[in-house]
């Protein structure tokens, strides 16, 4: 765990703290380290209450939280919490090895002159991927995430405010990089790729994109390991507004068109909603396909990344009808909606309402 600031049990109240909602999960983690999931809620943020990932009003976020708890009957004991926001630093370095040092005081020595910003504000934790050479110099290729103290301990105090021990505090690229460790089935969309063309790509290294509302978080990901990560300031409730602007609706209506509709293009029998809402869809979606791209490119040529063999897409964004369409048509590498059932060893109780698990991939991911 990154953060793992208190010590961990096996079972424990979940929380993904986001812009636009708030998704509790109550989670076991058995011995044959299946995740069984107890109950969940979804309750949106309550408006103002965070500002570039800081929890500013820790008082009402936590009254959401424990309303949650109370509603859906959560007899957990333990919790843990994970980070939004775009001031959580990840970075990949290479740093020179130094003969007769040790590695742990030699990557943490470097880090004042790597980090653009002032490191005794930040806490700091990285993660050597390998040792390569270059230029006839040994280096360590070293992951690094850093977080402002504040941020952090805005979280660590909705944890502590709780009334349930408090394990740990993560950030979203290390949660979902958790549940892509385990084997994701994707045999429904096998076949459908097994009749097209496509660059097929030796390795095990792909992406994972998680649309959320207000970000689009690229991750990459080689032999299960997280290598490379950004937060992309757009998300899916864009969107809403531009089309809520043009057609001169409420943002909840717009949201509704663009469900219905997504980047299926209209025709001459379309409805005015139809033809404004894929204009403003297929517009946002290209600016943001164009971001992505830069990351591929960047994690290739910057990152000595390797070649990407397949993209999975994740998020309340990622079910944008048409999307996976598109990005495969972009990439020419298979593209995956995963939700959380397509997660081996997942269980659910019985009667659990599923029509929106697909929002609790960072909850579960955190528990494990």
């Amino acid at each position: 765990m990154l953060f793992d600031l208190f010590g961990g049990k096996n079972s424990m109240v979940c929380i993904d703290v986001g812009y636009r909602n708030i998704k509790v999960v109550e989670v076991t983690v058995k011995k044959n380290n299946n995740i069984f999931i107890e109950n969940y809620g979804i309750v949106p943020t309550p408006q103002n209450s965070i500002k570039n990932g800081a929890i500013y009003d820790v008082d009402t976020v936590l009254a959401s939280i424990k309303a949650v708890i109370k509603e859906q009957n959560m007899k957990a004991k333990n919790a843990k919490i994970i980070m939004s926001g775009t001031n959580i630093i990840t970075r990949i370095y290479l740093i020179d090895k130094v003969v007769g040092e040790n590695e742990d005081f030699t990557i943490k020595n470097s880090m004042p002159q790597y980090l653009p910003v002032d490191i005794d504000n930040y806490r700091v934790d990285y993660k050597i991927l390998q040792t390569i050479k270059d230029k006839n110099q040994e280096k360590y290729k070293v992951f690094v995430t850093a977080v402002p103290r504040n941020i952090l301990q805005s979280y660590v105090d909705v944890l502590q405010g709780l009334d349930l021990k408090p394990l740990a505090v993560d950030i979203p690229a290390n949660s979902t990089a958790k549940f892509f460790n385990r084997e994701i089935y994707t045999k429904d969309m096998e076949e459908y790729y097994s009749k097209r063309r496509y660059k097929k790509v030796e390795g095990d290294t792909f992406a994972v994109l998680d649309f959320g509302s207000e970000t689009t978080i690229v991750n990459f990901l080689k032999d299960r390991v997280l290598e490379f990560n950004k937060v992309i300031l757009s998300g899916s409730s864009n969107m809403d507004e531009h089309i809520a602007r043009e057609l001169g609706i409420s943002l909840a209506e717009a949201e509704k068109i663009k469900k219905t509709y997504g980047m299926v293009p209209p025709n001459n029998l379309s409805r005015r909603d139809h033809v404004v809402a894929y204009g403003k869809i297929s517009a946002f979606i290209e600016r943001l396909a164009k971001q992505i791209v830069k990351c591929f490119e960047f994690y290739i040529d910057r990152c000595y990344g390797t070649p990407i063999s397949k993209i999975f897409i994740i998020g309340g964004g990622s079910q944008l009808n048409g999307l996976s369409q598109y990005l495969f048509q972009l990439f020419n590498v298979p593209v995956y909606p995963v939700g959380l059932l397509n997660l081996k060893g997942v269980e659910l109780k019985k009667n659990l309402d599923r029509d929106k698990l697909n929002y609790l991939i960072n909850s579960v991911g955190i528990s494990l």
